[in-house]
């Protein structure tokens, strides 16, 4: 049959989370050094995953805003599943804010296990599309497996 091009997205998960703010880290830090609307961020959080992957996650963004206002997040964590396996992450993408609606992402990611009952991530490039709140620090993703 050989070679056959095209991809579909199939729901995975959905990841519910919030930036934790502590005496360690603000929520949401920003820096501008050089006097612009660029600058580079940190923040990390914590939260939850439903969906094929169960499970509770931490995650830190090391995010960098460009001049034109656009977020370009650089996100990394981990979930523990509810059977205990662990499973890192990475999205990276962009963050789109208009106003004061809510800020839309747009994010790709990957997954790495070692636990044989989630293997089967370790091949997938997953496409993302979400939402954070222009108001506060919570943000929905829901997250596609790109199948081919």
């Amino acid at each position: 049959m050989g070679y056959l091009a095209g991809v579909r997205l199939e729901p995975l998960s959905v990841f519910r989370w919030s930036y934790d703010e502590d005496d360690r880290v603000k929520a949401g830090t920003i820096v501008s050094p050089y006097g612009s609307e660029e600058g580079i961020g940190y923040g990390e959080g914590r939260g939850t995953v439903s969906g094929r992957i169960e499970g509770t996650a931490v995650w830190s963004n090391y995010p960098r805003r460009r001049t034109d206002g656009r977020m370009l997040p650089n996100l990394r964590g981990v979930v523990t599943t509810h059977d205990g396996a662990s499973i890192l992450f990475e999205f990276r993408g962009r963050t789109i804010f208009e106003g004061d609606e809510p800020g839309r992402q747009n994010l790709v990611g990957w997954f790495e296990s070692d636990h044989e009952g989630y293997s089967w991530l370790n091949d997938l490039v997953c496409i993302a599309e979400g939402q954070i709140s222009a108001a506060g620090p919570d943000m929905v993703i829901n997250v596609y497996a790109g199948i081919h």
